[in-house]
């Protein structure tokens, strides 16, 4: 007995029934062939393309409570004087309600997962239970001491986490934390088993910092000899990473989550995929923080990432779209610690989502999937699965009260960007 079946979807480009049973895909046959078989529940799924959904690789859930702050300010200066100023003032309460809407609206645009470096960090796994998504969620370290990183309380979670959460340990930057504090990061990396997730090679100014406070060519140099590059570890950005750096990214087996609607936003840089991807390095996208992108549509963030990979190069094939495409699925869920997901395949983890075909997007022909990034968006997106629990149907959210999510995000968003009180 199956407890779902998915009949006649199309799925690269063919037609297929699909049963799921408990958190797992239990077959894939050609359409058809699961007619008679038993099912708790069975969809047809004709006019539906199924995909694996997303995964976002590095972002800011909660900063969806600050949106549009300050939209045409530099990094540097936008991060001291208008976000940090209110992050001061965060809640719990806060943090889980920004993230929840985050979380609403990344599977509006059918992703999953999300690889969070934030505070209040039990706040945010509650979220990502209650909302039955998967999450990667960071310990925070800055050299700033602050009550609104909750590291230990989090780590105190780790035991009793479901097998769709997990822990990283995430120090902020190199221009917020001392080589010291790298180092202890690392050891403490290797004593818990945890991945590590850190901002790499943003900005210009970042490359400046490496050189003349560290004595180092780059901060991907640095970030190596503090013993940050190691497997496992996303980097986020890598804007200006050398051929050199690349190439040590990708001997030391670390990720790169490329941001493209925030680089390009905060005029930062642009990513050299091409030469990353002929270097060895392992690349996937995330969107950022909702503050610095505005959206956390993972449709728009794939097809902004394949557009700066070709005008980076110069050249319209510096990025296939089946690479692009393996990039944000199976390549992005194993950089989360999800390497069964992000396929469509016998004993894979059953995460999918279902597209609607009968969207203009689709009606004048060609690649459904490669329509999907480059011509759809997140209103066709009508059903979104993960380990097997629907999230997502008719598009109607199934696992909260969006009116309930929608409010508490405002009121929370009021809050922090109220004026700071007078001293």
């Amino acid at each position: 007995m199956f407890d779902l079946i998915l009949s006649n979807a199309l799925l690269r480009g063919r037609r297929v029934d699909i049963a799921v049973r408990g958190a797992v895909f239990a077959a894939v046959e050609p359409a058809g062939a699961l007619a008679h078989a038993e099912a708790h529940a069975r969809r047809d799924c004709s006019r539906f393309l199924l995909r694996p959904p997303f995964y976002n690789t590095h972002t800011h859930q909660a900063m969806t409570l600050l949106r549009g702050i300050d939209d045409d300010c530099a990094l540097m200066d936008w991060l001291t004087r208008e976000i940090w100023p209110r992050e001061a003032r965060l809640t719990p309460d806060a943090v889980h309600a920004g993230t929840r809407l985050a979380i609403l609206e990344g599977l509006r645009s059918g992703c999953v997962a999300f690889n969070d470096m934030y505070f209040h960090q039990p706040a945010v796994i509650r979220a990502a239970v209650e909302m039955g998504v998967r999450a990667r969620v960071g310990l925070m370290f800055m050299d700033q001491v602050s009550d609104h990183i909750e590291n230990d309380a989090a780590l105190a979670l780790r035991d009793a986490l479901p097998p769709t959460v997990g822990l990283s340990l995430a120090p902020h930057a190199l221009y917020t934390t001392t080589p010291d504090l790298l180092r202890r990061v690392a050891a403490q990396a290797d004593a818990l088993g945890l991945p590590l997730h850190i901002h790499a090679a943003e900005t210009l100014a970042e490359t400046a910092i490496a050189k003349e406070r560290f004595g180092f060519d780059s901060p991907i140099a640095y970030l190596d000899a503090c013993g940050i590059l190691r497997p496992g570890a996303v980097l986020a950005h890598c804007c200006h990473a050398t051929e050199a750096d690349l190439a040590l990214i990708a001997d030391r087996g670390c990720f790169v989550a490329h941001c493209p609607q925030s680089n390009q936003k905060l005029a930062s840089g642009v990513f050299p995929w091409a030469k990353a991807a002929a270097a060895g390095v392992r690349i996937t996208v995330g969107t950022d923080g909702a503050a610095s992108n505005n959206g956390l549509s993972m449709i728009a963030e794939a097809k902004a990432a394949a557009l700066s990979a070709k005008l980076g190069a110069g050249t319209p094939d510096a990025l296939r779209f089946a690479d692009l495409d393996r990039a944000v699925t199976e390549t992005a869920a194993e950089a989360l610690g999800f390497p069964n997901a992000g396929r469509i395949a016998p004993g894979a983890d059953a995460d999918f989502i279902l597209v609607d075909l009968d969207t203009p997007a689709f009606a004048g022909g060609g690649d459904p999937d490669a329509n999907f990034v480059y011509a759809a968006d997140s209103a066709c997106v009508d059903t979104v699965a993960c380990a097997g629990r629907l999230l997502l149907e008719g598009r109607r959210l199934l696992v909260a009260d969006e009116a309930a999510l929608l409010a508490d995000a405002r009121a929370a968003s009021e809050t922090l960007r109220a004026p700071s009180p007078k001293p």
